[in-house]
């Protein structure tokens, strides 16, 4: 939980303004208030429900407001830059904190699709490093060897042959769904593959959501 303090606001409608502006980018507002300030001008207090946030970012943001608007505090989380996706890469498989953050930087009406994309780049990439020597496989081996154990170096992983769930998903353990990652990352992971690269992978369940896992349904011809 994060709350950050907005100055400039004297204005009749700024904290409306202000709390319409950043529900529209995606943020999960808990709550808004107007302060006095030393000063005298008043100050906008907004409750953002995220465990990390990019301050330039938002000064960025609140700006293109109005430029009478200034962030001028941030308390309650680290602030920083929000990892790229070749830095998440980087770090594999200690991926799930830093896919959080990247998923707490995106709005809402693209953070699926943004997740999903950066799976799909970190799951080529993974594969072509890890696991593209050798006779190619196909499915559904290729999962059993070579996608479930790659998944496993993520987190806990349950599978048949046509779904993979994910029972203790730390991308979805607080109130945003990133499980769309894993979809993005089987999905780029097989796509690499010579023999498996006409294999679909679908959502079908996130835990954030309110069903009891995140899972995935894997569709290919045999």
């Amino acid at each position: 939980m994060v709350t950050i303090t907005i100055s400039g606001a004297d204005k009749s409608g700024a904290l409306a303004r202000i709390a319409g502006f950043l529900v529209r980018k995606g943020y999960p507002l808990k709550g808004q208030q107007l302060a006095d300030s030393a000063s005298g001008p008043k100050l906008v207090k907004i409750t953002i429900d995220v465990g990390h946030l990019d301050r330039a970012k938002l000064a960025a943001e609140i700006k293109s407001i109005s430029p009478e608007y200034s962030v001028v505090g941030v308390d309650g989380v680290q602030s920083g830059p929000v990892p790229s996706v070749k830095q998440i890469a980087e770090k594999f498989p200690d991926i799930a904190p830093l896919v959080v953050v990247y998923g707490e930087s995106l709005g809402a009406d693209v953070r699926e699709s943004e997740l999903v994309e950066a799976g799909k780049k970190i799951g080529a990439f993974h594969y072509e490093k890890e696991w593209s020597f050798g006779s190619p496989l196909k499915m559904p081996i290729a999962l059993r060897r070579t996608l479930v154990p790659a998944l496993e170096a993520i987190t806990k992983v349950e599978a048949t042959d046509t779904e993979v769930r994910f029972p203790e998903s730390p991308l979805c353990s607080g109130k945003i769904a990133c499980c769309g990652f894993l979809g993005g990352f089987m999905q780029g992971f097989l796509d690499a593959g010579p023999l498996t690269a006409g294999t679909r992978v679908d959502k079908v369940s996130c835990k954030t959501k309110g069903d009891g896992h995140c899972g995935f349904k894997i569709q290919y011809d045999l």
